[in-house]
């Protein structure tokens, strides 16, 4: 297929509305900082993966990052681009509704390999073998700006000769690099900031085999896990949110305690397998919901939540997440209808935990209920069993009888009137009473 050029009209009554290149080599670039438009490249060949090992097992393939002030290469052995894919959809700026369909695929817009060859440099090659194919293209992006025409063209390509799965591998080299991304690849920290970053990203990936290098140096991860025990069990729930005329989005959630580390607390959402945010500890995911009535705002009290979300979906374009693949689409209803269970899902974690703080501020760190998850086990999410509430363990010996406190305090008259109102009651006890009871049975019941 090829596109209409520019200035063709066909009649007088026809507006020229054909894109310019430099809206893809300038302007597009500018959306994306260095990482992610890296993220995008590592993304094509975990899609590549998925595609190669139906399965889920990726043991064995590896993507290899070399990033130094003169190219920038990667190098994967996940299967290689056939050259159907490459000839008709690989390079379309833009996903064509044609295109083969990859299994959970992390790509979604068809812009994000473009874009990144664009931020990095003025020039990239491309060699891929693929199961019967083979080729060789390379851009000089300049010269390509000025042509008319918007196409790539094959140095060589084979589409004749079987390869091996061993032979099938892919291998994207930029050079030319732009001042700002030698400097960047000149930092010493650089290379272990995009390590750290695919690491997140990918976890889910790499737990399942997938090997991943950053200037040789591998990463590393350890899969996702939640305490649990006999009187402490997670919460685990699957569902499905079905799109007339499209391919059903799935969901899974799980919420729990982790170990005690705020910076580790809070929400972790996945889409097809990528994070996209995490730990979220804003109302983004809940955090502060109904004015911290519903769920209150974070704090260093819920540190030990967890909680888990997983969105996958044949269509990734009805996933919630922002073209970067950075950020969640908060007001996409798929998400919100998600958001709504994980909020339910989530209050009775915080009624534990506001269990275990009461009981800290009155023994110490050495509770029952403290011991209880002290003892518990950490186990991999995937060998949570389905359960859609939170068994919180039971309480230990009750308390000493305490003796009843006093509680006095001053209102304005007119604030007084309104909540005696609200609680169709008449004396100021009963009002006294009244919002005490409010607040116990919704923070710490």
């Amino acid at each position: 297929m090829t596109q209409q050029e520019p200035h063709t009209q066909r009649d007088a009554s026809t507006v020229d509305v054909y894109p310019t290149k430099d809206l893809f080599i300038s302007m597009l670039v500018k959306d994306i900082t260095l990482i992610p438009a890296i993220e995008d490249l590592v993304d094509n060949s975990v899609d590549g993966a998925r595609v190669f090992r139906r399965e889920g097992d990726f043991t064995g393939l590896t993507i290899r990052i070399e990033t130094t002030p003169e190219r920038f290469r990667i190098t994967d052995n996940c299967g290689g681009i056939p050259i159907d894919v490459a000839r008709h959809y690989a390079f379309r700026f833009g996903r064509d509704e044609n295109s083969p369909v990859t299994h959970h695929s992390i790509g979604q817009f068809g812009v994000g390999m473009k874009r990144a060859l664009f931020k990095l440099g003025s020039n990239f090659a491309v060699e891929s073998t693929a199961a019967v194919s083979h080729f060789q293209l390379t851009v000089d992006v300049e010269q390509w700006r000025r042509r008319t025409d918007w196409n790539f063209r094959f140095d060589e390509f084979d589409e004749t000769t079987a390869h091996t799965d061993d032979d099938r591998t892919t291998t994207i080299t930029v050079t030319g690099l732009h001042d700002q991304i030698k400097a960047a690849f000149a930092t010493d920290s650089f290379a272990s900031s995009l390590l750290r970053s695919l690491e997140e990203s990918h976890r889910e990936s790499l737990a399942n085999g997938l090997a991943i290098t950053v200037n040789a140096i591998p990463a590393t991860v350890a899969p996702l896990t939640i305490l649990a025990s006999d009187e402490l069990r997670p919460a685990y729930f699957e569902g499905v949110i079905e799109e007339p005329g499209e391919a059903d989005v799935n969901y899974k959630i799980y919420v729990g305690l982790g170990e005690k580390d705020s910076e580790e607390a809070g929400w972790y959402i996945f889409c097809n397998g990528r994070l996209i945010v995490g730990p979220e500890q804003t109302n983004v995911t809940g955090w502060g919901e109904g004015r911290g009535k519903t769920i209150p705002k974070y704090h260093g009290e819920f540190s030990r939540f967890r909680g888990y979300v997983f969105f996958e979906s044949d269509s990734p374009r009805l996933l919630p997440w922002n073209t970067m693949k950075t950020g969640l689409e908060v007001d996409s209803p798929r998400y919100q209808a998600v958001r709504q269970k994980m909020i339910l899902m989530m209050r009775p974690v915080i009624n534990f935990l506001n269990r275990i703080s009461t009981e800290v501020g009155r023994v110490g760190e050495s509770g029952p209920l403290q011991e209880k998850i002290t003892s518990a086990d950490t186990v991999r999410l995937r060998d949570v069993e389905p359960r859609d509430t939170f068994l919180a363990p039971k309480m230990g010996a009750p308390d000493p009888v305490l003796k009843p406190v006093r509680i006095t305090y001053t209102r304005p008259a007119e604030q007084y009137e309104q909540v005696k109102r609200l609680l169709k009651v008449k004396k100021p006890r009963e009002v006294g009473e009244g919002t005490f009871d409010y607040y116990y049975t919704m923070e710490v019941e």
